[in-house]
């Protein structure tokens, strides 16, 4: 994952309410998952899918197994951490040998993708405020930085962290 992914998930994360943090966690699944698809380099590809099965492990994580569609949801969770595992020990250093780990990838890419549009569905009615509070707000597009980035922080010391 590039610096400029990992600066924009961190700023959704902080604006996030509790199902737009879902649709977040399975965009960066699927994030990992397409930058392993691409690596030409075994070590930077067995890290893109460490990463992804991390990200999958916090989803199962945070499951209430209280509700029905939770236990269908672990389900899906440990098919494609199944993949993910069997994807990454079946590339080695020699292409030939290694056909269906493309292919293991890309059902696990499809399978995140239609959770992902069932969440982000569901998080378009969801209107709580979000779970990070004490957050700087940025306004893209009235200043340019140094790093070229078009963004400007109001507020930036008003409100933050512990109050005496």
């Amino acid at each position: 994952m590039k610096k400029d992914d990992i600066q924009t998930f961190s700023y959704r994360i902080s604006q996030a309410n509790r199902t737009e943090l879902v649709v977040i966690t399975l965009d960066m699944a699927i994030q990992y998952i397409k930058d392993a698809k691409e690596d030409k380099d075994i070590n930077s590809y067995r890290q893109n899918l460490r990463n992804a099965k991390r990200v999958i492990d916090t989803l199962v994580s945070s499951l209430d197994m209280s509700y029905d569609i939770s236990s269908q949801l672990f389900d899906v969770y440990m098919v494609v951490e199944r993949y993910i595992i069997s994807a990454s020990s079946r590339r080695t250093e020699h292409e030939g040998s290694t056909a269906g780990y493309m292919k293991l990838l890309e059902s696990c890419e499809r399978m995140l993708t239609m959770l992902r549009k069932s969440f982000y569905e569901v998080s378009k009615t969801d209107d709580s405020a979000p779970l990070m509070q004490n957050t700087q707000q940025v306004y893209a597009g009235l200043t340019y930085s140094n790093g070229g980035g078009a963004s400007e922080m109001l507020d930036a010391g008003a409100n933050r962290g512990y109050k005496a």
